[in-house]
C-alpha cells in the first residue's frame, strides 16, 4: 500500500512530469503552461501550484478549474481516465518514469528521533512559526505516528529544544561557521539551514537559551537550552527548501566550546526576590457583636442576599444557624419567623431562585415533567408552570411530549492539536488499512457461535504483545474466556477485566483500550441509542473501543446507519465458505466502513487464519 510520505515525496516532482509531457512547456514566475492548453481558445499560460506544498494544479481557464496533483493527471493523460486504477500503480509509474528515488529516509529520521527522546512541535507549512498549537511549550509529543500525521497534513516540525527533548542546539546564523568557534564544536548532529547550521548537544543544564547577537559579543550564535524555543527540522520544508542533516548523533558538548559560550554570555542581574512576611493565621472569636437596636434590620437585609440565590426554606435555615450559633444574643425564634414573612413578599427574588433550580435541575438530569419538578424543587404547581413557560420564551429549555429539556450551550475550545491524535500503537489486523484516533469506535459484527471471545482474546494479545494493557468487558456467562487467555499465554495482570451485561452502563477509563464482548441490547430496534452513549464517553474519555455485536440473520448489523455514524471501523467477520463447506479455522474480516482509509477503497476483505483451531489468529 502506498505510504502518504512517499505519496507527497512524489507530488513534488509535479513540474518536472509536466515538462516531460506537455510538448513546448513554458514557465513564467508562478504561471506555466496548462497540461490541457490544447483545449483552450488560446493556448497560454493558465496553470499555477495551488500552493508551495500541496502539489495541486489548478488553471484559470473557465473550462479547467481544479486540475488535481501528480496523480490525478497522470491518471487523465497516461491511463485516460481510468478511475479504478490505484495511487500504487501510478505511484510504481512515476518512479520509473521520472527516476524518482524514494527510500524509506523520513521514517528512519522519526525513529532516530523517538529514539534520542524528542519532543516536536506542528509548525506552519513552508515556515518556522510555530502558531497551529496554544501553549506548544508546554506540550509533549513524542509519537511517530502523531508526527506522520502532521507531516502528511503538509506542515513542518520542530524540535521542542531543551530538557524535555535533552538537547542542547546552537544555532549559527551564518554561512560560514565562526573561525574561533570551528575547532570546538566535534562532530555531532548538524543540519544545513538556509542561512547556516543547527548544531545539536545533549542538554546541559549550565548553558541558558541566549541569542549572542544580543551581548556584547554580538556573535550571529543563538544557544536554545530551555524552554519556550524551537528548531525546524527535518523534513520540514522553509522557503521552498527542504533541511537535512549530516549522518552523526547528538553528543556531549565539548568542554572547550561549553567553556567558549559560557565567556561570550552576559548574565545580566537577575532581579531581587521580594520577601513576602508571613501572614499569620489568628483563631478569634466568632460571635457577632454591636447589634443592638439594628438586629432585625441587619437580618432582613442579609436575607435579602440570600433569597438571590436560595429559595425560602434555604433561607431561614441559614438564618437560623447565624442566629442560634454566631450572635452573641440570639433573637427569639419568632423573629427569624416573621423576617421570613416579610422576605415573602419578595415574589420577584423567588422567581428568580426558582428558575436557576429548575435550570440546575434540567442541566444534571437532562429531562423532567413538570411534576418532577414539584415533587424534587417543593414549589408550588402554577409557580412552577411560570417559570418553565418563561424558560421556552427565552430558549433555554423547551418540551418534547411531557418532558422538558434545557437547550445546553456549547463549550467552545481553541485548541485542536490533541483532539485528533493519532493513536500510537498498532491495532491489529487493522492499521494497514485505515488510520485510527484518539477516540474512535471500532464495530464488528459476527454471528452467533463464531468465536467472537477468541477474536477478542487474539485481539488483547496483540496489545499486550505491544506493552499495553487493554480493559476487556465480558457478557459470557462462566468466563470461558479465561480459557482462551491461558491457550493464549496471557497472564494475569496484562489486561483487566470484568463482567457485565449492559456495559453501556460502565464509564470507560481515560484514554484506554476497552474491548466490548459483546453488545446485549434489551431491544435490538433501539441499538443506535446504545452506540451514541458509548460516542459520548469516547469523547469524554479517549481511547480506542471495540464493540462486538450480533448480525442479523440477513448479515447486516441492527441500526446499521447508526453504526456507520458512530463507528470510525465497521467490520464484519466470517468463516470461509467453499462450495457449502464451512472451515472455522480460515476466516476473514470484511470492511462495511473506513473513516479514514489508507488506501483509496472502503471496503477491504481481510483473509486470516487460526494457526491451531480457535487459537492463534494471523493475517494470510
Amino acid at each position: 500500500m502506498l505510504d502518504a510520505l512517499t505519496k507527497k515525496q512524489i507530488s513534488k516532482f509535479i513540474l518536472e512530469y509536466l515538462q516531460k509531457r506537455i510538448p513546448n512547456f513554458k514557465k513564467k514566475g508562478d504561471i506555466f503552461t496548462c497540461p490541457f492548453g490544447h483545449k483552450h481558445p488560446d493556448n497560454i499560460m493558465s496553470a499555477h501550484l495551488t500552493s508551495l506544498t500541496s502539489g495541486k494544479v489548478h488553471c484559470y481557464d473557465p473550462g479547467c478549474g481544479e486540475l488535481g496533483d501528480i496523480f490525478s493527471l497522470c491518471r487523465k493523460i497516461d491511463f485516460n481516465g481510468q478511475e479504478d486504477l490505484e495511487d500504487e500503480d501510478i505511484a510504481d509509474f512515476l518512479i520509473q518514469e521520472l527516476g524518482i528515488r524514494t527510500d524509506n529516509k523520513i521514517h528512519e529520521w522519526l525513529e532516530k528521533y523517538q529514539k534520542w527522546g524528542w519532543s516536536l512541535v506542528p509548525v506552519e507549512a513552508n515556515s518556522k512559526r510555530a502558531n497551529i498549537e496554544s501553549e506548544w511549550q508546554k506540550k509533549i509529543h513524542k509519537s511517530i505516528e502523531e508526527w506522520r500525521d502532521w507531516l502528511e497534513s503538509g506542515i513542518n516540525v520542530g524540535l521542542n529544544c531543551g530538557e524535555v527533548s535533552n538537547t542542547t542546539l546552537i544555532d549559527i546564523d551564518s554561512k560560514e561557521i565562526p573561525e574561533e568557534l570551528k575547532k570546538f564544536v566535534g562532530e555531532t548532529l548538524t543540519q544545513n539551514t538556509n542561512k547556516g547550521y543547527h548544531l545539536v548537544y545533549l542538554y546541559d543544564a549550565d548553558l541558558p537559551s541566549i541569542d549572542l547577537r544580543d551581548t556584547s559579543c554580538k556573535l550571529p550564535i543563538e544557544i536554545r537550552s530551555s524552554g519556550g524555543f524551537q528548531t525546524v527540522i527535518y523534513p520540514s520544508i522553509v522557503e521552498g527548501k527542504e533541511r537535512t542533516w549530516n549522518d552523526k548523533e547528538p553528543i556531549k558538548i565539548p568542554e572547550e566550546l561549553k567553556k567558549w559560550l559560557l565567556e561570550k554570555i552576559v548574565v545580566k542581574d537577575s532581579p531581587k526576590e521580594v520577601l513576602k512576611a508571613p501572614t499569620e493565621s489568628l483563631l478569634e472569636d466568632l460571635k457577632i457583636q454591636g447589634l443592638e437596636g439594628k438586629c432585625n434590620s441587619s437580618f432582613v437585609k442579609f436575607g435579602g442576599l440570600l433569597r438571590k440565590q436560595l429559595n425560602m426554606p434555604q433561607t431561614e435555615y441559614v438564618l437560623d444557624i447565624v442566629n442560634s450559633l454566631l450572635l452573641d444574643e440570639p433573637m427569639p425564634k419568632k423573629d427569624i419567623r416573621m423576617m421570613m414573612k416579610e422576605l415573602g413578599k419578595y415574589a420577584g427574588a423567588d422567581v428568580n431562585v426558582l428558575t436557576k433550580q429548575i435550570s440546575e435541575y434540567l442541566l444534571r438530569h437532562e429531562e423532567a415533567s413538570a411534576r418532577d419538578l414539584v415533587e424534587c424543587l417543593k414549589a408550588e404547581r402554577k409557580d412552577i408552570q411560570e417559570v418553565l413557560a418563561q424558560l421556552i420564551q427565552e430558549n433555554k429549555i423547551y418540551k418534547q411530549k411531557n418532558l422538558y429539556k434545557i437547550i445546553n450551550k456549547p463549550v467552545w475550545k481553541t485548541e485542536f492539536m490533541s483532539e485528533s491524535q493519532v493513536l500510537g500503537f498498532d491495532i491489529p489486523f487493522f492499521s494497514p488499512y485505515a488510520t485510527f484516533r484518539r477516540g474512535d469506535m471500532i464495530c464488528l459484527g459476527a454471528s452467533t457461535g463464531i468465536g467472537k471471545s477468541y477474536l477478542a482474546l487474539n485481539f488483547i494479545k496483540s496489545f499486550v504483545d505491544q506493552g499495553l494493557k487493554p480493559n476487556y468487558i465480558s457478557s459470557e456467562p462462566g468466563n470461558r474466556f479465561a480459557t482462551i487467555a491461558m491457550k493464549l499465554g496471557l497472564k494475569e495482570g496484562q489486561f483487566s477485566f470484568c463482567n457485565h451485561y449492559e456495559p453501556q452502563k460502565l464509564e470507560l477509563e481515560d484514554e484506554a483500550i476497552t474491548i466490548v464482548d459483546w453488545l446485549l441490547p434489551d431491544e435490538y430496534f433501539a441499538v443506535d441509542k446504545l452506540y451514541k452513549i458509548f460516542a459520548k464517553q469516547l469523547d469524554q474519555h479517549g481511547g480506542l473501543l471495540y464493540i462486538f455485536s450480533q448480525l442479523k440473520d440477513n448479515g447486516d448489523f441492527y441500526s446499521k446507519e447508526m453504526v456507520r455514524f458512530f463507528a470510525s471501523f465497521a467490520v464484519k467477520y466470517f468463516y470461509t465458505n467453499v462450495n457449502g463447506v464451512i472451515d472455522p479455522t480460515k476466516t476473514y474480516f470484511k470492511t462495511e466502513k473506513i473513516r479514514e482509509a489508507k488506501g483509496n477503497s472502503q471496503y477491504v476483505v481481510i483473509p486470516t487464519a487460526f494457526n491451531n483451531p480457535y487459537l492463534e489468529l494471523r493475517k494470510t
